[in-house]
């Protein structure tokens, strides 16, 4: 999510630039009258305000990764790096999908 909105940001500046030095190319042309300046900062600051929220979610996913911890689908204790389910549920899981599998009698 965060590198798409910086990607999104950094796109529209690059876009509002181009319009820019189009604008100011042909400054007598009917092009130059399409493109109006005003609207071009607005879309700028939205170009900035998108990096920027971009750069943000960034720190913020970066932060989460270090603080938060693996924990259990189904009770939420802590677990191992790489795991999905705490030694119980695991238990439990693997023993209804053996019953699944096999339709013989277990011994």
């Amino acid at each position: 999510m965060s590198s798409t909105l910086l990607r999104l940001g950094l796109w529209i500046a690059i876009v509002v630039l181009a319009a820019y030095v189009i604008t100011e190319s042909f400054e007598g042309s009917t092009i130059a009258e399409l493109i109006p300046i005003h609207l071009m900062t607005k879309v700028l600051g939205l170009a900035a305000v998108l990096a920027i929220a971009g750069v943000i979610a960034k720190l913020f996913e970066k932060t989460k990764e270090r603080v938060s911890r693996n924990r259990c689908r189904v009770c939420g204790t802590p677990v191992t790096s790489g795991a999905i389910y705490c030694r119980n549920h695991l238990r439990k899981v693997l023993e209804l999908e053996d019953r699944k599998t096999h339709n013989t009698r277990i011994r």
